[in-house]
């Protein structure tokens, strides 16, 4: 059996050791599922957009009429005792899980009168993508949606979302995406958009899919990158002829999907637009630079690159004679904010350029005072147009402070 993790939750008012934690087994979340819950990322324990998620919690508690026990400033009192109480969470990305239950009553199927709901909260570690999911995108199946028609609500009452994942997990896929009469609605833990022509398409705010919080994000990361956003009914057809296809949530953040049914999405590898959007959400989440702390500046072109006096080579400078011999190992040094998936994000751009690119070719040094990430990408260096793409894909990116 697996261990459960050492760590401090908070349960009706107290919190104590996740191990010593416990409920009666009448309460409805466990005869039931009649409860509701929530999932907040934690970010070098930082709440990240706590307001759309205790928002939704209300929404969600109104819904299945709930009074909700606590005001949001309550509920942001209780997430941050677990960040306090738990250092590790300070340190690496993290979870708060926040849900509550109708409480401790009967089984009747109606809903008990003067019941006091149970309130629950824990914190976890928040996993990451893998760097080959970041670079190389992950697989999904579709499968018809057979869940209820109030997917709206965060409910605890997921068993149908539970059989939708495991279709995937059965078919080696990362998600099942769900169709609804042959019209797209969401995956088993998350939402699908759908890109074509350069605009990011989702499907509508209504009763079949679960507003992600994500969804107003996504909605700010296009508005702010010049992307088209458009949120209406999408066709099987239109999912299977997508240039890109994205899902989100709180724990994959933004991720490309190449592989659809066994068939390659677009070209098969992350597109563009994930690339911004992805970029997009890492410059998100980022602590809020000091106000007295001066900003790298972005290099306008590629500039030259310091060459070791044995190497033959030289950066490629439009109208200059290059003096790399091909095929040669070339190195180009990458500097930005030290973020999650600036690197992924890099060595995703310097794979498109190079498709024979290894990752045992990435060396990565902090910066002196530990804000700004150093990385080397040394990859096969096949002609000075190839190379002169790959800087303006580098300097173009918004993470990249200085190319060299």
């Amino acid at each position: 059996m697996q261990a459960l993790p050492d760590t401090l939750c908070f349960l009706n008012g107290d919190y104590t050791a996740l191990q010593e934690a416990r409920i009666s087994v009448l309460d409805r979340g466990f005869i039931f599922g009649d409860g509701i819950y929530e999932v907040i990322p934690v970010y070098g324990g930082r709440l990240f957009r706590f307001d759309e998620h205790i928002a939704r919690l209300a929404r969600s508690l109104a819904e299945v009429q709930m009074t909700n026990p606590h005001s949001a400033d309550a509920w942001r009192e209780i997430a941050e005792g677990l960040i306090a109480r738990n250092p590790a969470s300070q340190q690496s990305d993290h979870t708060v899980y926040l849900q509550v239950t109708r409480g401790v009553a009967p089984r009747d199927h109606a809903m008990p009168q003067g019941v006091t709901p149970t309130v629950f909260a824990m914190i976890n570690p928040l996993k990451a993508q893998s760097a080959q999911a970041r670079t190389e995108g992950v697989a999904c199946v579709t499968a018809e949606d057979f869940r209820w028609q109030k997917g709206h609500i965060k409910s605890t009452s997921l068993l149908s979302a539970v059989l939708a994942r495991q279709i995937s997990v059965e078919a080696g896929g990362t998600e099942t995406i769900l169709l609804r009469d042959g019209i797209l609605s969401e995956a088993s833990s998350s939402n699908v958009w759908v890109v074509k022509d350069g605009r990011v398409m989702g499907s509508p705010r209504d009763h079949l899919v679960l507003e992600g919080i994500r969804y107003g994000l996504l909605e700010s990361l296009c508005r702010d990158a010049g992307i088209p956003f458009e949120l209406r009914r999408i066709s099987r057809a239109e999912l299977l002829a997508a240039d890109e296809i994205l899902l989100s949530s709180a724990t994959k953040e933004v991720l490309a999907v190449t592989r659809l049914d066994g068939q390659a999405v677009g070209s098969g590898r992350p597109g563009p637009i994930y690339q911004q959007l992805y970029a997009g959400y890492q410059q998100a989440k980022a602590p809020p630079r000091p106000a007295a702390e001066p900003a790298p500046v972005a290099a306008a072109a590629p500039v030259a690159a310091p060459v070791a006096a044995s190497a033959k080579a030289s950066v490629p400078i439009e109208g200059a004679e290059s003096l790399i011999e091909y095929p040669s190992l070339f190195p180009i040094k990458v500097m930005g904010p030290r973020v999650e998936g600036f690197v992924e994000t890099m060595v995703a751009i310097a794979t498109e350029h190079d498709p024979g690119f290894e990752l045992s070719r990435v060396q990565q040094r902090d910066s002196s005072g530990g804000k700004y990430l150093s990385v080397t990408l040394t990859v096969t260096a096949t002609s000075r147009e190839q190379l002169d793409n790959l800087y303006r894909a580098l300097t173009a990116h918004p993470l990249a402070k200085y190319v060299l």
